[in-house]
């Protein structure tokens, strides 16, 4: 599963597959240096109106906003799970 992800990041041009220097069997899979930069194009701005939402609230505030969206998570995992014919252990 991660040679296919590897790939897909090469072939968008985030990554690349380098030989390991210190031993030729490995190899390190590196990011490409204009990466990040091309991520907070296309982010950036979401990332920018996440910041001011979350600007308006307190800390207090966020913890109950972060506690609330943990725990729906993991009820909407054990949905899927269900719906998949999954286990349901554990709700």
């Amino acid at each position: 599963m991660a040679h296919g992800v590897i790939t897909r990041l090469e072939r968008a041009g985030y990554a690349r597959r380098q030989s390991d220097p210190a031993d030729r069997r490995r190899v390190r899979v590196v990011a490409d240096e204009t990466a990040t930069a091309r991520l907070f194009e296309g982010y950036g701005p979401n990332y920018e109106r996440f910041a001011a939402l979350f600007a308006d609230y307190f800390p207090d505030e966020i913890a109950v906003l972060s506690d609330w969206f943990t725990r729906a998570t993991e009820i909407m995992s054990t949905s899927l799970d269900e719906v998949r014919g999954g286990s349901t252990e554990g709700s």
